[in-house]
């Protein structure tokens, strides 16, 4: 009798063991993900603010997350249409709108779609001195399927000439977004800025540029700029692919498609 409790016992403290190592094990898996970047000039005009044109683009890439600059929602000039919502049933993902100031009867802003659900988001707008207009950053919270969790944060920063207006924008993100955040986090969009600018300088001190070197990204037909940027935090992520892809007739930026890790 003794024995089979002790045997029991072995048994059951062996299952537990498993149970836990399997969890632990799959927590410690490296964060994997797939963004994609997307300005949509002035809401999706060059391709007729049709959903299924942008859609068809991501469904050929396939990302985990797409992000999105320059988004309407329901303005007279998108024909009142809620475009995020229409390409989020044409894709199986879950939106995100963040407005950053009224635009033709509707809003104008910044947009995420996402294949998993999120658990947090939020959307924060700022207009330094000397800004053209607002501008919003909007950030998402999830869960990827092997539990780790992940912010994804767009912004589009100010088109001022004055670099300190766009760093004013990056230090009010850099208080909301990095205080208290524990979350491996991507800062992805259209900064208006070249990598030699002194925003990106800035950018830098927080946040790892993880497509340096890349190609450049405006115009989409004769590209000769470098202005949109996926940025880390912290400083470790790993690159394992980065691509621009150009599409003329969806906007007047190439797109961003990259694929990194976080350990």
């Amino acid at each position: 009798m003794v024995y089979k409790i002790a045997s029991y016992k072995k048994r059951l403290f062996f299952a537990f063991f498993l149970i836990l190592l399997a969890y632990l094990t799959s927590d410690a898996q490296t964060l994997s993900i797939r963004v994609m970047s997307m300005n949509m000039k002035e809401g999706g005009k060059l391709a007729n603010f049709n959903a299924e044109t942008y859609s068809a683009c991501i469904r050929e890439y396939n990302p985990d997350v797409v992000v999105f600059q320059e988004m309407d929602n329901f303005t007279t000039r998108n024909g009142n249409k809620d475009l995020l919502s229409e390409m989020a049933v044409k894709l199986g993902m879950f939106p995100y709108y963040g407005k950053a100031f009224t635009y033709a009867s509707g809003d104008f802003g910044n947009a995420i779609l996402s294949k998993y659900p999120f658990y947090n988001a939020r959307t924060l707008i700022s207009q330094p001195s000397g800004a053209v207009e607002m501008r919003a950053y909007s950030w998402i919270d999830l869960v990827l399927p092997n539990k780790r969790k992940v912010r994804i944060a767009v912004t589009h920063l100010d088109v001022s000439s004055d670099d300190q207006v766009r760093i004013s924008m990056l230090a009010t993100i850099n208080s909301n977004i990095l205080t208290d955040n524990k979350l491996p986090t991507l800062l992805i969009g259209d900064f208006n800025a070249t990598p030699d600018a002194e925003t990106m300088n800035y950018a830098r001190f927080k946040w790892q540029d993880i497509g340096e070197g890349t190609a450049n990204t405006i115009s989409s037909s004769n590209p000769t700029k470098r202005i949109d940027y996926v940025m880390g935090y912290p400083k470790s992520w790993i690159k394992k692919g980065y691509e621009v892809v150009c599409y003329p007739g969806l906007s007047d930026h190439c797109f961003i498609v990259a694929d990194i890790e976080h350990p």
